[in-house]
Parts: C-alpha cells; sequence; structure tokens
C-alpha cells in the first residue's frame, strides 16, 4: 500500500425563434396519443436533481411563441456545459436535435444550431458569459451573443475527422483548445478565429479538461484507445498518465510482492540487500496503469474541483482518482513523488456493467456519482461504501455534471444501441 506522505500539489432569453421541430423528436403529443411505445420514446432528454439524485425532474420544455407545448424528451445528450459566471447557465449538446440554452437552471430551454449534426462538445468563455464555443460534425461555431448568432471559426477539411472536445482556459480566455477525432490537439490563441496543431496523440480524443480552478497551465486528454494523457505547459508537451502505477483496490500489494521476494531470493540462494529491495518492489510491486486491462479505453474524466491538481477517470475497467503528492510504501520505506492512480472500489463488476459517467461534487471531494446503463452509483465517503440510485430514464447516464453553485446534479440521457 502507498500512503500519502506530502501533498505537494495536492438576457437575455430570447424566446421568439424560428423553429423547425418533429413532434416525434421532442414528444410534441397530446395526453390521450400517448402509448407505451411513445412513452419509451420520451425517456430521454435532460434531468436536474437537487437531493444527489435521490429525486430526479425532467427538464425539457422549450420556449415557443405561441400555446404549443415542446420538449426534447426524446434526444440524446450528448454534453453539458456550464458557465462558471452564471450559475443558472446550461448548454445541453444532442445527438440529432443541435444545441439547447437555459439561464433558468433548465426551467426553459432554447434551441439552436439544428441540422448541423451531433454537438460533441461545449465550451463556455470562462470570462465573457455570452461567448460559447460547439462543436458539431467537423466544424467548431462560435457565438458571442449569448448563442443567438453562431459564426463557424473552424473547419476539419480531413475526411471523417469530426471535432470531438472543447475547453478555454480561465485565465487567458484567448487560448481554446479543441480535441479531434484523428487524435489532434489544437490550440488557439486568439479566441478561436485561427488554430495550430500542438499534439497528435493518433487516438480519438473524448475530452479536454483544463484545472480552471487551480493551474490553467495544466490540462488533461482522455482518448478512446490510449487513455489519459497530461500537459502541464498549456499544451506543449504531454505525459502519458497509462505509465503511472496504480494502488488496486482490490489487490493486497504487499501480499504478492512478498511472495515474489521470496520466489527471487530462492533463485538467488541469498537474501537482497536494502538497495536491490527498494529496486525490486519499485519495479514489480506496483503494476502501470497501462498493463491493466482495459484501463486505456477511456469513458469519462472530470476534474476534481477540491484538490489543486486531480482528476476522476472512468474507463471500461473501473474509475480511478488521480493524486499528487510524496508518498511512502509501508512495507519497503521506499519513496515516491509524483502522481500515482488510485482505484476506487466499486459495486459493480468490472468491465460488465460500463461506466458512463463520474462525477465527484466540486464542495465535497467525498461525494462521488457514477452512472451506468441500470443504475446511479452514489457514494458519500470517498467510494468506501455505495448506495443505488434508480435512473429516472430507462435510456443510459451518458452525462453527469453538478451545477457551478451546487444546487443541482444534471443527468443527460442517451440511448446506447444494443
Amino acid at each position: 500500500m502507498l500512503k500519502q506522505k506530502i501533498s505537494k500539489r495536492l438576457l437575455v432569453m430570447t424566446v421568439m425563434l424560428p423553429f423547425i421541430l418533429s413532434g416525434c423528436i421532442f414528444g410534441v403529443r397530446s395526453p390521450q396519443q400517448t402509448t407505451q411505445q411513445q412513452v419509451a420514446q420520451q425517456n430521454g432528454g435532460l434531468f436536474r436533481s437537487e437531493d444527489l439524485g435521490t429525486n430526479w425532474a425532467r427538464v425539457t420544455t422549450i420556449y415557443t411563441a405561441g400555446d404549443q407545448q415542446l420538449r426534447f424528451d426524446a434526444a440524446n445528450i450528448t454534453t453539458i456545459a456550464l458557465d462558471p459566471q452564471d450559475e443558472a447557465a446550461v448548454y445541453v449538446g444532442t445527438q440529432h436535435d443541435g444545441l439547447f440554452y437555459s439561464y433558468d437552471y433548465g426551467d426553459g430551454w432554447t434551441n439552436s444550431l439544428t441540422a448541423k449534426g451531433t454537438v460533441n462538445a461545449i465550451a463556455v468563455d470562462p470570462l465573457r458569459s455570452c461567448t460559447i464555443y460547439a462543436a458539431l460534425h467537423n466544424t467548431i461555431y462560435k457565438s458571442e451573443d449569448c448563442s443567438r448568432h453562431w459564426e463557424p471559426v473552424y473547419f476539419e477539411a480531413r475526411a471523417g475527422q469530426f471535432i470531438t472536445a472543447l475547453t478555454v482556459d480561465a485565465k487567458r480566455n484567448n487560448i481554446v483548445y479543441a480535441g479531434t477525432s484523428g487524435g489532434s490537439i489544437l490550440k488557439s490563441t486568439d479566441f478561436g478565429w485561427s488554430w495550430d496543431v500542438k499534439m497528435r496523440l493518433i487516438d480519438n480524443i473524448k475530452k479536454i479538461i483544463i484545472q480552471n480552478h487551480h493551474n490553467p497551465d495544466i490540462i488533461y486528454a482522455a482518448t478512446q484507445k490510449k487513455g489519459v494523457f497530461r500537459s502541464g505547459d498549456q499544451g506543449e508537451t504531454w505525459d502519458d498518465l497509462m505509465q503511472l502505477y496504480v494502488d488496486q483496490a482490490e489487490v493486497d500489494e504487499n501480499a504478492e510482492f512478498l511472495a515474489l521476494v521470496e520466489k527471487t531470493e530462492n533463485r538467488m540462494g541469498r537474501e537482497m540487500t536494502k538497495d536491490e529491495y527498494i529496486a525490486f518492489a519499485l519495479q514489480y510491486k506496483y503494476k502501470k496503469m497501462g498493463a491493466i486491462g482495459n484501463t486505456t479505453l477511456a469513458m469519462d474524466l472530470n476534474s476534481d474541483k477540491t484538490v489543486e491538481d486531480g482528476i476522476i477517470y472512468a474507463n471500461r475497467n473501473g474509475i480511478y482518482r488521480l493524486v499528487y503528492g510524496e508518498f511512502i510504501d509501508t512495507a519497503t520505506g521506499a519513496t515516491y513523488e509524483g502522481g500515482i492512480w488510485k482505484e476506487i472500489s466499486l459495486l459493480t463488476p468490472k468491465a460488465t456493467d460500463l461506466v458512463y459517467s463520474a462525477v465527484v461534487n466540486p464542495k465535497n471531494t467525498k461525494e462521488m456519482i457514477y452512472g451506468t446503463g441500470n443504475a446511479l452509483y452514489r457514494s458519500l465517503d470517498g467510494g468506501v461504501n455505495w448506495n443505488i440510485v434508480p435512473l429516472p430514464t430507462n435510456f443510459s447516464a451518458r452525462v453527469l455534471e453538478f451545477s457551478p453553485d451546487n444546487k443541482f446534479l444534471y443527468l443527460g440521457a442517451y440511448q446506447i444501441a444494443k
């Protein structure tokens, strides 16, 4: 077991807009028309909870000019973005129905960017509330008037390439980062008007996170098949975090290691010296993240805002926290300084009930929630104990996000193809 020794780093609401909306897509029907099949079709959209997921309300009402009631109950939610300066502002991306935005915690919505493809990512300028970036298909769009008008600022010309991730530097908001399905990390230093390739990770970039709450020079990128990478210098250089060691929740590393030491010393015909023992421990006691099956297959990545530089990483094997500091091995006395992955013990069996989303309460690091295709799992003690909370939908819990003021937890539902 590794014990941490010293932590080192550790509106304007526009309601009269032209809508080209399908009654089927948004669930527009009278109560007499509701059938079991139609109820299933309406089981997507966005949900909101004010008690950490115990109770949920669907919040999908669209503002319209007349008496017609429209809702995006059937939409597959792909992403949720929030405004650090306006806790009530919410931006939601969908698979087929464009972008929705609300300035009242989701009580009412306006639809935008329709018929342009899947909304893969949304980023709000942390210093300019009405400046929003959105990645749809192979194009990045920018709005400077609270989503009323949009202008394309980047187009991916390569066939089969899409924009998949977006984020904005909170200290220098002229800096915007984007990720592509081909593995390129793009950077703009002029508010998105021109772009340079900073890194090619040769794998689909699923998500990019800036540690804006601590140090915006620190950036994380989660890829589809190669795990997580970290940059500490605004994207100039990147470290492969799959090479860091893992403190596994369900493995007694001390017992396994001592058995290996005994076997090795028997083969050597003598006891190891202290230096040999420490070197052997550093090489064989702890596995590297990338050596553990399915850990490079990213599902979700989120910042733990309660610590200086922490993230929570969900993959097809489970959920892990990244912790930085100075650690001491309680068995060998060896010290290790840097980052280490801490596996979180889950209720769900590994690699079976997939984790689609994982989030840490930004006000309390011990409160964690993860979502699967069947339920929500909630811990109030850092993952030691869990309770199961039913999903408010028969869709999967694709996205989980807390509002900036911690008032609400949002859940974006998505129907996963079987």
